[in-house]
């Protein structure tokens, strides 16, 4: 259908556009007239033949329908055209106010603000100065490893002794949190494994168990960390009835051939397992070195590019994050009755909002060096998920498509592509090991 839409357009900001759309009075009416005579053919009134229900009659039953059809109708077709005709790539839609009624024989007038991405050129992404750190495994890196291994692989005895728990032991347990005195959910566990001192479940918590016997019970308070595992205790004083029913200890195998040719592994010698320990070290670190250099790199982008971030894109990135997080959490068999979803979505915008400006960049560094993909990298991809996974290509390719996952896959190759290019042009500089880094 040929229109004479009327199409203004006003900047707001660098990443904000106002359309002012007017649909000529002609096409509303030829719509409406479409629209009407659509539903006379399906709509079934008594007194009148299919097809032969005169238009006041359809009026008087359908008219707001049709009407809020009819807009719906023109809006979206408005709306593409708007965005064709001022070359306008839309992240995102704010309606500063509802949408109007349609009215036979008048023209048809709405406004939609529009979020685009900035509009910048990428720079100074070649010759970035970053700090790099020679890959090192002393033996006393190895030892440490094959100890982490062989404490893995105790086996847990009860203590036969008559004492108390120990920093090391292990205790089973039964306890139940409270908050303000209310027992809480969450808080609570029946049986369950808990190491004196590992630190896993908290500190605090576990030195509290030191010098209990099984059968003793206690009760303490301990104040939980913001980071804490669990959103819904985080940050909280909970106090715990504790009860231990047993108490076992670690007895660890002795380090020689006979330990190393029992684990997985194909290990002949002690002196077998202490090489593929060392190159594991080697792999992990050289992994960690590329990270830190990656994460150098995109501060220094992100420093260098200060344009606005479309907020459409951020929130979108802060319910991605979140929904991962919700899922894992999910998975570990925890309770999130009562999560506060807003109060995390708030805190991961900033985390979000790194991610999307990295995203512009990357997008518009791989425009400007004509970087894509070609389907023989993304079949080659394929083929090196189905061999590491051990399952035929054909059967991970179809995964991929069906759970719309070949989109990010190739956005990650690409990715990888600029990545590369910007490490490749990178001046290195030898400094001392870093702390470690939180990746992007």
């Amino acid at each position: 259908m040929e229109t004479n839409t009327d199409i203004q357009m006003e900047n707001l900001s660098d990443i904000k556009r106002r359309l002012q759309i007017v649909v000529p009075s002609a096409e509303v009416t030829e719509e409406l007239n479409r629209a009407y005579k659509d539903l006379g053919k399906r709509v079934k009134i008594k007194g009148f033949r299919p097809g032969k229900v005169p238009r006041s009659v359809l009026e008087m039953y359908y008219k707001k329908q049709v009407q809020e059809e009819v807009s719906d109708t023109l809006v979206r077709r408005s709306l593409v055209d708007a965005l064709k005709e001022k070359s306008l790539t839309a992240v995102g839609f704010n309606w500063p106010e509802p949408v109007p009624p349609v009215i036979s024989g008048e023209d048809f007038r709405y406004q939609v603000e529009v979020e685009v991405p900035p509009e910048f050129t990428a720079r100074n992404y070649k010759g970035l100065t970053l700090e790099d750190w020679k890959v090192e495994v002393t033996d006393d890196m190895v030892e440490a490893r094959l100890e982490e291994i062989r404490q893995s692989n105790a086996m847990l005895e009860p203590v036969t002794e008559s004492r108390g728990a120990r920093e090391g032991d292990f205790v089973v347990l039964d306890y139940q949190g409270y908050f303000a005195g209310e027992a809480l959910p969450e808080a609570k566990a029946e049986n369950t494994y808990l190491e004196i001192g590992a630190g896993k479940f908290n500190l605090d918590f576990e030195k509290n168990l030191i010098g209990l016997t099984p059968g003793q019970e206690t009760r303490f308070a301990v104040e939980l960390p913001q980071d804490f595992f669990n959103p819904l205790l985080a940050g909280k004083v909970i106090e715990f009835q504790v009860k231990v029913q047993e108490l076992k200890q670690k007895v660890v195998p002795e380090l020689d051939d006979a330990f190393a040719e029992g684990l997985e592994g194909n290990f002949q010698t002690l002196a077998d397992l202490r090489q593929a320990i060392r190159e594991d070290i080697i792999n992990v670190r050289e992994r960690e070195r590329q990270m830190r250099l990656e994460n150098q790199a995109i501060d220094q982008l992100i420093a260098g590019h200060p344009f606005e971030a479309p907020p459409s894109l951020i929130r979108q990135e802060q319910e991605g994050i979140l929904r991962e997080q919700v899922h894992f959490m999910q998975s570990q068999g925890l309770n999130l009755e009562g999560l506060d979803l807003e109060k995390m979505l708030e805190r991961l915008k900033p985390k979000a909002e790194r991610r999307v400006r990295l995203r512009l960049i990357f997008d518009k560094i791989a425009a400007q060096e004509h970087l894509a993909l070609d389907e023989g990298e993304l079949e080659a991809k394929l083929a090196e998920i189905a061999g590491r996974s051990r399952r035929p290509l054909a059967q991970v390719k179809q995964y991929y498509e069906e759970n719309n996952l070949m989109e990010g896959l190739a956005r990650q190759l690409l990715d990888e592509k600029v990545m590369k290019l910007i490490l490749d042009a990178a001046e290195l500089t030898q400094g001392g090991e870093p702390a470690a880094q939180e990746t992007s």
